[in-house]
């Protein structure tokens, strides 16, 4: 039998933190060897996330330059936009013997990196070393246009865009109006309305131009996106729902369906939800349809787990990820 995947965690605090934590800890073939949190440090893990399984685990608060010495598999890196990127050099050093997954931004416009889509990158992520972890409204957007690809008009005609609603929990843990609960009570707030950073991510990916208006909601996790744009040819709701279920019929963590998918439907699972069709009879080729996901889970912690077992699979044999929840 394989030995056993010695994981860390550098940003555990966090609620992206938390959420690897516990998916680290269900799956059968890793050893949560270390949490690091300033914050949190020398709390048992027990203490602050519940149901975790090791009574004897410590938050640690050690120097990050000493992270090579602890001969680790993988360490996920959930820090905060901006801290990863001044450690590259640090990085680099350890990709040899360790695989590196950075759920910031701070690597995906990085070619150094590999970029892990899983659903779209797995060949590449197969012998990767550094892994840039997607943003979770960029994962949506992208999942919903790649199957349009060939069918877009071309940007001097049309630009697809996206209205996209977030819970709370996506503007992390330093106090904002973004997460205050008061403020978005029967409320919705609408940020940073051109060049999001997930705009240009996902406009980076998917090597054409897309508009993003992004909003936050007063409900914790989950995020709805509603996709709009013009086809070069016209498809009816049903062959669009078809375009769809044939693309990801492969894809066991990609939901596609008819009806609308709600926010209610993906809270705390791990997919991706696609759906609600529709196709215009008073403008030929306009289309929406709409996609939900976890932004903490599919969004963030699912997908690095995905990455990892995809990237270690040579190694170690891991089981694909539907196996450890």
């Amino acid at each position: 039998m394989a030995e056993p995947i010695k994981a860390a965690i550098l940003g555990a605090r966090g609620h992206v933190g938390v959420e690897l934590i516990q998916l680290l800890d269900a799956h059968p073939q890793v050893q949560l060897v270390a949490a690091y949190s300033r914050s949190h440090a020398g709390k048992p893990v027990q203490q602050m996330v519940a149901g975790f399984s090791d009574p004897h685990l410590a938050y640690a608060d050690g120097p990050i330059a000493d992270l090579p010495n602890h001969d680790l598999d993988v360490l996920f890196v959930a820090l905060p936009d901006g801290l990863a990127k001044q450690h590259t050099a640090l990085w680099q050093q350890m990709a040899p013997r360790t695989l590196i997954i950075d759920l910031s931004a701070d690597h995906r416009f990085d070619d150094d990196w590999t970029y892990g889509q899983p659903e779209t990158c797995e060949q590449s992520l197969a012998i990767a070393r550094l892994i840039a972890n997607p943003g979770c409204y960029a994962t949506g957007l992208q999942l919903g246009w790649y199957p349009l690809l060939p069918y877009l008009q071309d940007n001097d005609h049309d630009v697809p865009t996206a209205f996209g609603v977030s819970g709370y929990s996506g503007a992390g843990t330093t106090p904002s109006d973004k997460n205050n609960p008061k403020r978005l009570a029967d409320n919705l707030l609408a940020y940073k309305p051109t060049d999001h950073t997930h705009e240009r991510e996902v406009t980076r990916v998917l090597g054409r131009p897309i508009r993003f208006m992004p909003h936050v909601a007063a409900h914790f996790r989950g995020i709805h996106l509603t996709l709009s744009g013009k086809l070069n040819l016209t498809l009816t709701a049903e062959e669009l729902f078809k375009i769809y279920q044939q693309f990801y019929a492969d894809c066991p963590l990609i939901q596609v369906q008819t009806t609308a998918p709600e926010v209610q439907q993906i809270a705390q699972q791990h997919g991706v939800i696609i759906g609600g069709f529709a196709a215009s009879q008073a403008e030929p080729g306009h289309l929406v349809l709409n996609v939900c996901l976890d932004n903490l889970l599919k969004g963030a912690a699912t997908q690095a787990v995905q990455n990892m077992n995809l990237a270690l699979a040579a190694s170690h044999q891991t089981q694909a990820f539907t196996g450890i929840i």
